[in-house]
C-alpha cells in the first residue's frame, strides 16, 4: 500500500483558510447589522410607507365595465365574420352573420301573404258602393211595392162599398181582393230585400263595425305581424355589435356552427371603449387594513422600473372564491377575497387587457 505524503506547503495553506473563516464569523456575531439596515422601507423614512402600511396584490387588467362575451340566441351555420381581433367596432356595427336562407324564403312567403290581405282589404272597402247602391234600390222597391199595395187597397175598400150584382160583379170584387194579398206580397218581399241589403253593408262598413270587413283587416294585421316576425329573424342572424368598443378576440370561422346560449368560450370577446380598469383581489386577511378611496400603484411583470399609477373607482362589496391562484404555498383553494376596482390612469405604457399587474395599495 502506497502511502501519499503532501508537501508541508499544503498544510500550511489549510491551516491559514480555516483560521481566516474562524476570525470572520467571530467578527459578524460581535457586530450584527444595525436596525432597517437590511430593509430600507422598515424604517418608516417620510413619504415612504412600510410594509405594514401597504397591502400587496394581485389584478387583472380588463377593459372599461368589463369584457362582453357575445354569443347567440340562434343556433346556426356562421357565414361571414365582419370583423378581427383589435377592429374598433360601433354600437350596431355587424360583427358575424348566421345562414339566413331559410329566413328569407319565408319572409318572402310573408310578404306575399301580407299582399293578399291588402288586396282583400281593398276588394272589402270597394264594395261598399255597390253595397250602398243596392240599400237605395232596395228602398226604391219599397215605395213602388207599397203604393201598388195602397192601389189594391183602395180597389177592394170600392168593391166591398157597392152592392154585389148591380154595380159589381162577384168575380170582379174576388179579383181585386187577390190583387190586394199580391201587392201585399210584393210589399213584404221589397221590405226584406231592403233588410238583406242594409245587413249587406253593414258587414262591410266600418262605422257600423262590420264584421266582415273587421275579419279582414284582422287578417292583415296578422299578415303584416308575420312579416315582422321574418324580419325579426333574419335580424337575429346578424349579430351587432352592443357597445362602443375593440375586439379583443374571435373564436369561430365561416362554417362552423354557432351553438346559442351560455359558451365556455365565447365566439367573440370585446370590450367598451374607455380607460383600462384593474379589478384587484384583496387577501381576506388584508381588508381589515384597506381604507376606501386608497392610493394605489401597480408595476407591469417584466417591467418593475415603471410604476403604473391607478385611479380609486369602487369596492365591489361582496366578498367572493379566489380564483386566479398564484401557486404558491401558503395559498389555499379556499381562500376569499374583497374586490377592488382601479381605472390606469395613464396610456403611455403598453398594458393589455387580461395582463396581471402587481398591485399597492397605500
Amino acid at each position: 500500500m502506497t502511502v501519499v505524503r503532501l508537501p508541508w506547503l499544503a498544510y500550511g495553506l489549510m491551516l491559514t483558510t480555516a483560521i481566516a473563516l474562524t476570525l470572520a464569523v467571530s467578527a459578524q456575531l460581535q457586530n450584527p447589522p444595525a436596525a432597517g439596515q437590511l430593509d430600507p422601507t422598515a424604517r418608516g423614512a417620510p413619504g415612504i410607507a412600510t410594509a405594514a402600511q401597504r397591502i400587496g396584490a394581485v389584478g387583472l387588467v380588463e377593459p372599461a365595465d368589463q369584457q362582453i362575451n357575445i354569443g347567440t340566441n340562434i343556433s346556426a351555420i356562421v357565414t361571414q365574420i365582419f370583423v378581427a381581433p383589435g377592429s374598433r367596432v360601433s354600437r350596431g356595427d355587424p360583427l358575424f352573420g348566421l345562414d339566413a336562407r331559410l329566413s328569407e324564403a319565408m319572409l318572402d312567403q310573408r310578404r306575399h301573404g301580407l299582399a293578399a290581405a291588402q288586396a282583400r282589404v281593398a276588394q272589402a272597402h270597394a264594395r261598399l258602393p255597390g253595397l250602398r247602391a243596392e240599400v237605395e234600390a232596395a228602398k226604391m222597391a219599397v215605395e213602388a211595392a207599397g203604393s201598388d199595395h195602397e192601389d189594391a187597397s183602395d180597389l177592394v175598400r170600392i168593391a166591398t162599398s157597392l152592392r154585389s150584382g148591380s154595380s159589381i160583379t162577384a168575380r170582379e170584387a174576388t179579383r181585386r181582393k187577390n190583387a190586394l194579398r199580391s201587392a201585399a206580397a210584393k210589399l213584404g218581399e221589397a221590405r226584406a230585400r231592403l233588410d238583406v241589403a242594409h245587413a249587406n253593408l253593414k258587414l262591410y262598413d266600418e262605422t257600423q263595425g262590420g264584421a266582415s270587413i273587421a275579419l279582414e283587416i284582422a287578417v292583415l294585421e296578422q299578415e303584416r305581424s308575420a312579416v315582422h316576425y321574418a324580419e325579426a329573424d333574419i335580424a337575429l342572424r346578424s349579430i351587432r355589435a352592443p357597445a362602443d368598443g375593440t375586439v379583443l378576440q374571435v373564436n369561430v370561422r365561416p362554417g362552423e356552427f354557432a351553438q346559442a346560449g351560455a359558451l365556455s368560450l365565447p365566439l367573440i370577446v370585446m370590450g367598451r371603449s374607455g380607460p383600462l380598469h384593474v379589478r384587484v383581489d384583496i387577501d381576506e386577511s388584508d381588508i381589515a387594513r384597506l381604507r376606501p378611496g386608497s392610493h394605489a400603484t401597480a408595476t407591469i411583470r417584466g417591467r418593475a422600473g415603471a410604476p403604473v399609477p391607478l385611479r380609486f373607482m369602487r369596492i365591489e362589496p361582496l366578498v367572493v372564491p379566489k380564483r386566479a391562484l398564484s401557486g404558491q404555498a401558503g395559498e389555499r383553494t379556499d381562500t376569499r377575497v374583497l374586490q377592488a376596482l382601479y381605472e390606469i390612469a395613464t396610456d403611455r405604457l403598453p398594458i393589455w387587457v387580461g395582463q396581471q399587474l402587481d398591485v399597492l395599495i397605500e
